[in-house]
């Protein structure tokens, strides 16, 4: 997914005539901490409400344009790219400019939030397994050949560096909600496992047990 297609044509702008007043006004309307000032279809930057509290309400934004921060986004660049965007400016929206960087639109932290959810699998059933490893003994495809195997399927998967280490964590989504063949499969081919989120037929076992004792109990 690109920037182009997160783009809510809802969002308003601001201009250099506008007052203080009337851009709080809007954040408060649309829930969002900036918003971008724009002449015509020229990106001039974003406004941040921590800024405009420091200004009296009447006055115009004209008189503060120096004070604007310019992030934006490219509308052909990927979502991936605004994580990076936010972090870094710590915005809660993130203009979107043409390749000829005319202003298009823009989108907030929450929708991108939201796309993210459904790139990541985030919402679909299964389980979880944290590998970690050198990032030399990293091969997707042996991992997914392991995974598949064992009538697996990767959803997602992730890289990660570990602080104060050369080891790497590999977060795996997998279709599977008892991951104890797959487990036992990494442990044999010698990956380290760092955590699994799953549930076990073990569990399953266990949780049946404790249901008809309190039954039991309770007769």
């Amino acid at each position: 997914m690109i920037a182009a297609e997160l783009i809510n044509k809802e969002l308003p702008t601001l201009s250099l005539k506008d007052t203080v007043s009337k851009a709080m006004e809007l954040m408060d309307e649309f829930k969002v901490r900036h918003l971008p000032v724009v002449e015509g279809d020229v990106y001039l930057g974003l406004v941040s409400e921590k800024f405009l509290f420091e200004l009296d309400e009447n006055d115009l934004l004209k008189g503060h344009a120096n004070a604007l921060v310019r992030p934006f986004m490219f509308e052909d660049q990927h979502l991936f790219d605004a994580l990076k965007l936010i972090d870094t400016f710590r915005i809660s929206l993130v203009p979107v400019l043409a390749k000829d960087e005319k202003y298009i639109g823009s989108f907030t932290e929450f929708s991108l939030a939201r796309s993210i959810t459904g790139l990541t699998a985030v919402q679909q059933p299964g389980g979880i397994i944290v590998l970690e490893m050198p990032p030399s003994d990293y091969t997707l495809t042996q991992i997914a050949q392991i995974v598949e195997s064992n009538d697996g399927r990767i959803l997602a998967c992730y890289l990660a560096p570990q602080k104060d280490s050369t080891k790497i964590e590999v977060t795996l989504k997998i279709n599977r909600e008892d991951l104890s063949a797959i487990l036992s499969a990494f442990t044999r081919y010698n990956y380290k496992v760092k955590a699994a989120f799953h549930q076990s037929e073990n569990d399953e076992d266990m949780r049946k047990r404790f249901e008809l004792f309190m039954n039991y109990m309770n007769m």
